[in-house]
């Protein structure tokens, strides 16, 4: 015990002239106490008028102080596209090309085709809305065609058809959304759709050739459905039933 006191009293003696010479040097002891927040820079004071955000650089996808963006347009309608694309291209007009969009020749462009299917009450009925767009990146206002129709998975049966939607004035660099609405689906569950698109035999000076997109579309089959509840539903009671009733007695049953 005497030999600890003693070491205990040599440390504070050895520590009294440290913190002395600390003192007579000048040299402060601070101590600082942080949230974890980082202070923002003080604002800049270029002018950033016409020429983007005032910081941040970028690097491949993302961007730091400023703002993020994608390569393609989204949206339906309008003059923007369908979708957006993860490995754009660039048409000769310089926009952004999706990644489903297929070129026609003399700068046209027509995306993938979509499908929305919707059941009715009448079982044979039910409809599929389907759409894709066309984009104009020529010179000059073209003309076009388009025929829809939709088919059974199964047999290749036609279902319905339209043909002939018109597609007028489609002006240079505008991207028109083109639809029809087709009836018949019934209870195929899944139909086959198809559109061909008909451009002029020429688009500035180019040829062009027609094309035809394709799509699967979801109709749920409500009555097949129906069918499959109504059955377990009533082999789950027959379980119960014989579940509930007494059992037979041997002799009985001989």
């Amino acid at each position: 015990m005497v030999s600890l006191a003693l070491a205990a009293v040599a440390a504070v003696g050895l520590a009294v002239p440290a913190f002395a010479s600390d003192a007579d040097s000048g040299t402060p002891l601070t101590v600082s106490i942080t949230d974890g927040s980082t202070p923002s820079p003080s604002p800049s004071s270029s002018s950033t008028t016409g020429s983007g955000p005032a910081t941040g650089t970028s690097s491949g996808g993302s961007s730091t102080g400023g703002s993020r963006g994608t390569g393609g347009s989204t949206g339906v309608g309008g003059s923007t596209g369908t979708g957006t694309s993860s490995d754009p291209g660039t048409t000769p007009a310089g926009q952004t090309t999706p990644a489903n969009e297929v070129s026609v020749g003399g700068g046209l462009f027509v995306s993938g085709l979509n499908g929305n299917g919707m059941p009715a009450i009448n079982p044979a009925d039910g409809t599929v809305d389907m759409w894709f767009t066309v984009r104009n990146s020529s010179t000059k206002p073209v003309d076009a065609t388009a025929d829809f129709w939709m088919e059974g998975t199964v047999f290749s049966n036609r279902l319905d058809a339209r043909d002939g939607v018109p597609i007028t004035a489609l002006q240079p660099g505008e991207t028109r959304v083109v639809a029809a609405t087709l009836s018949g689906a019934g209870q195929w569950t899944l139909v086959s759709a198809h559109v061909t698109f008909t451009p002029p035999e020429t688009v500035d000076a180019a040829a062009a050739t027609s094309v035809t997109r394709d799509a699967l579309v979801l109709v749920f089959p409500w009555v097949i459905v129906l069918a499959a509840v109504a059955i377990a539903l009533a082999l789950a009671i027959v379980r119960v039933v014989r579940a509930a009733l007494p059992p037979v007695p041997a002799a009985a049953a001989s």
